[in-house]
């Protein structure tokens, strides 16, 4: 799809339009931002000023949080600031550190058959060594000297509980 960029993704019409019908069951919307996508969606941030915030916290720490109260989703919504000079740019400099980290966590939130949708500048997305498999992957030209966006949509393969290596009490 061609869609000029915006400075919060889901702001952009045709993604959102495209997006939202993949948003199935109970939804976690990891970096919310300020676009919401569905009724009921589980919104994090760790920006007070975004609308409607279910968790104000860091997208790992909730994750940890998740695992540790049991939480399943049916999917998840992983936008993160894509890169450092993103986050400075256009998020006040805060950036997530190591996302590997939260993708290795990622697994023990997701139900069984459950789908994640990652933005980024990569296909990498959750990956089969995490237990997922690409199902659908999206392109989306911004034009100019702007880089693509691209959006892998994973399902789970399997209920298998990942040994995180992370201590929940």
């Amino acid at each position: 799809m061609k869609q000029p960029p915006r400075r919060y993704t889901f702001e952009m019409p045709k993604l959102y339009k495209w997006l939202v019908p993949r948003c199935m069951g109970k939804t976690l919307n990891l970096f919310a931002g300020k676009v919401i996508l569905c009724d009921g969606e589980v919104r994090v941030d760790v920006d007070p000023e975004m609308p409607k915030l279910d968790y104000l916290m860091d997208a790992y720490d909730f994750v940890v949080y998740a695992i540790h109260m049991g939480m399943k989703f049916d999917t998840v919504v992983l936008d993160p600031p894509y890169n450092l000079r993103k986050s400075r740019e256009k998020f006040g400099g805060r950036y997530i550190g190591s996302f590997t980290k939260i993708k290795d966590l990622i697994p023990e939130i997701v139900a069984d058959k459950g789908t994640v949708i990652s933005f980024g500048y990569s296909s990498v997305g959750m990956s089969k060594s995490r237990g997922f498999s690409i199902k659908e992957i999206c392109l989306i030209c911004h034009s100019g000297d702007y880089q693509d966006t691209i959006v892998t949509v994973e399902e789970k393969d399997k209920d298998e509980r990942i040994q995180s290596g992370v201590e929940c009490r």
